[in-house]
């Protein structure tokens, strides 16, 4: 049985706070997944059928999920009304999967850190049309987790099938 580790977690307050932090922790699985495979296995070509090109290895879906992932924070912008920025991310290998993740989290963050807690109105007044429907905040950050979720099972299917 692993010892329980006495340090305390600090929580975000809030709602936008909660799932900022459950963003985070889904994000951490898959950094942990991702520091445990090789650079051979991160570059190998694991499903060479598939019409989708960003479902093919574990390197083009981790091109996706960062990608991915700041455009939820780009759609965050526009409903908390703040500037959009260039993103440009650079995938070559596997560190810069692991850092480039790190980066749209710790961007993620830093865009909702005076929004943390919203009000149910607060939030329900973000609702917009979005290239994914109808969303508020709190709906893009599921949506968010969800993605890095259905992802990461994908890549634990890709690495057993490489053994």
């Amino acid at each position: 049985m692993k010892k329980a580790n006495n340090m305390r977690k600090i929580f975000r307050p809030g709602a936008i706070g909660t799932l900022m932090d459950e963003y985070e922790r889904v994000a951490l699985e898959l950094k942990n997944l991702l520091s445990a495979i090789t650079q051979e296995e991160f570059i190998k070509i694991s499903d060479p059928l598939t019409k989708d090109e960003d479902c093919r290895s574990i390197q083009s879906v981790m091109k996706h999920v960062v990608s991915a992932g700041y455009r939820y924070a780009d759609q965050i912008c526009l409903f908390l009304k703040l500037p959009l920025e260039k993103h440009n991310p650079h995938i070559y290998n596997l560190v810069h999967a692991i850092d480039e993740l790190e980066n749209v989290l710790s961007y993620t963050a830093k865009l909702v850190e005076n929004n943390l807690t919203m009000t149910r109105e607060e939030i329900f007044s973000t609702r917009q049309e979005t290239r994914w429907g109808n969303y508020d905040i709190e709906m893009m950050f599921e949506h968010a987790i969800v993605h890095i979720l259905r992802h990461r099972r994908q890549i634990e299917k890709f690495l057993i099938s490489l053994k």
